[in-house]
């Protein structure tokens, strides 16, 4: 019974460790092919383990919001980005590798903001 117990745990322990990895790859975004897009910005989070970014774009499907992913808050600080840098209502151009689904959306790689600033 305890030797079957011990079997458990550690699968149990695979499976989850496995379910973390996935979810920190990259493997979603293919960074070969890269685009660029403006829009405004409707929620930020600039919290680990990513950046959470909803940007209001207006594009040939019409307007509509857009969730990216991007980096850490401490990746950002490094390149140069500041609590107040970026704040809803702000108009911003990103780059970003876009989905291997062809969904929309992305991994923001650059940020520009309305003062020129890049990050």
């Amino acid at each position: 019974m305890i030797k079957n117990l011990r079997y458990s745990i550690l699968l149990c322990g695979l499976l989850l460790s496995a379910a973390v990895f996935a979810h920190h790859s990259a493997a979603l975004y293919d960074f070969q092919k890269v685009a660029t897009t403006t829009g405004v910005i409707k929620e930020i989070k600039l919290n680990n383990p990513h950046l959470h970014l909803v940007l209001e774009v207006t594009d040939e499907k019409g307007t509509r919001n857009i969730t990216y992913e991007g980096h850490s808050r401490n990746n950002l600080y490094r390149r140069g980005w500041r609590p107040g840098k970026l704040n809803v209502g702000d108009k911003i151009t990103i780059t970003y590798a876009t989905p291997r689904d062809g969904s929309d959306g992305g991994y923001v790689a650059a940020i520009t903001a309305q003062d020129g600033a890049q990050f």
